[in-house]
């Protein structure tokens, strides 16, 4: 079993180069020439550790106020002003991240590959405690303040007193032969943590005692091979601005809005995505593992557009940012897409390594931190 979901990075890209839309064609697309009406202008870039380092991890930065927080594999954990990029602090550790960063108050949390849950000071970087699990640590931990919770590799959600790493509870999924290389990142609204598994499915958790609250099904296995019946959850939930919906996408399933009180599924989509949805404009945006980007309705009753040219190239999460979608590929570009339509507004190479990572934005910024371990940050001005 262990060696069969050690295969999973290799299947995983393998999969997403047989999704193509062009069945003659199973090589990525090339990318095409356009008009640009914007440009991607550097604000400031900031390089840490070895990045994403050659295991496939997903290493997101995260914002908190005026500072964003950053992570590589080897250990390096660094502090910067969000606005110039200005070190406040950094520091290294013996530890192999695999999993970060989540902020929460006056700590910060991190995966390990070696199966820890890491607590730090965040004023500092210092560690505070860390806690062992029984396998590698593929997403951010996330917190209230309280609790801190955290998902394995091998299907467990576990509950951790914040203050001093205390193991609350757990809950164990049944996990598949065969899985994709990623988890999903636990997100927490009033109270309930939710959590999405490679089972297809989706649990909601009581944060303080780990009680279900509710599960939904996304994905729902098909075929006669273990490849084909693939149903990840391992894109980041979205919450949505009316509080009371969250969408998940699931590979080889459906993209789901789904009541966070009950868990009763609103709107259903069928899609394939192993990454997750953004939001804005009133459309919910989501990347086909076979590279297409589409923006559905808010309420999942259709399709406002679809962008085909940047299939097969492994795109990232979708991020809304001043107009624009933005997704990053496995060459490194950054390509910037018009919301409204879907055509292309810009284009920059952003790290020839590659772009793996969740993006986010804050309004003013777009934060993209590239594989070799380069964050940078972007504004979109007109040409």
């Amino acid at each position: 079993m262990a060696l069969l979901r050690k295969l999973s990075v290799v299947l995983a890209t393998l999969m997403v180069v047989a999704c193509a839309s062009d069945p003659t064609s199973r090589d990525p697309a090339n990318l095409t020439d356009f008009d640009a009406e914007k440009k991607l202008k550097e604000a400031w870039s900031y390089s840490l550790g070895d990045g994403q380092a050659e295991a496939f991890h997903r290493i997101a930065p995260v914002i908190d106020g005026d500072e964003i927080f950053i992570a590589s594999s080897n250990g390096k954990i660094a502090a910067l002003n969000k606005n110039t990029g200005k070190k406040i602090w950094k520091k290294s550790h013996d530890l192999r991240i695999s999993g970060g960063v989540g902020v929460s108050g006056t700590m910060l949390f991190l995966g390990t590959s070696d199966g820890e849950v890491v607590a730090l000071d965040r004023l500092t970087g210092k560690i505070i405690w860390t806690t062992p699990v029984n396998s590698e640590v593929l997403s951010a931990p996330q917190s209230d303040g309280d609790v801190v919770v955290a998902q394995t590799y091998s299907g467990e959600v576990h509950g951790f007193s914040a203050a001093d790493g205390k193991l609350l509870w757990s809950y164990a999924a049944q996990v598949p032969r065969l899985t994709l290389r990623g988890t999903s990142t636990p997100l927490i609204v009033r109270g309930v943590v939710m959590v999405g598994f490679a089972n297809g499915r989706v649990v909601a958790f009581d944060i303080e005692n780990g009680a279900v609250r509710w599960e939904q099904r996304i994905s729902v296995p098909k075929g006669s091979t273990e490849i084909e019946r693939l149903v990840d959850v391992d894109g980041r939930l979205l919450a949505l601005e009316d509080g009371q919906t969250v969408v998940a996408t699931g590979y080889q399933g459906q993209v789901m809005g789904i009541d966070i009180g009950s868990g009763r599924p609103l709107w259903v989509k069928e899609t394939s995505s192993y990454v997750g949805a953004a939001s804005a404009l009133g459309n919910i945006y989501v990347v086909d593992a076979d590279g297409s980007v589409n923006a559905l309705d808010g309420n999942g009753q259709g399709a406002r557009w679809t962008q085909t040219v940047l299939a097969r190239r492994e795109l990232t999460e979708p991020v809304a940012f001043d107009g624009a979608i933005g997704v990053g590929d496995f060459e490194g570009y950054l390509h910037m897409l018009a919301q409204v339509d879907g055509h292309l507004l810009a284009r920059t190479r952003v790290d020839s390594d590659g772009l793996r990572a969740p993006m986010i934005a804050d309004g003013k910024l777009l934060y993209v931190y590239g594989n070799s371990g380069e964050l940078v940050a972007y504004k979109l001005q007109d040409r």
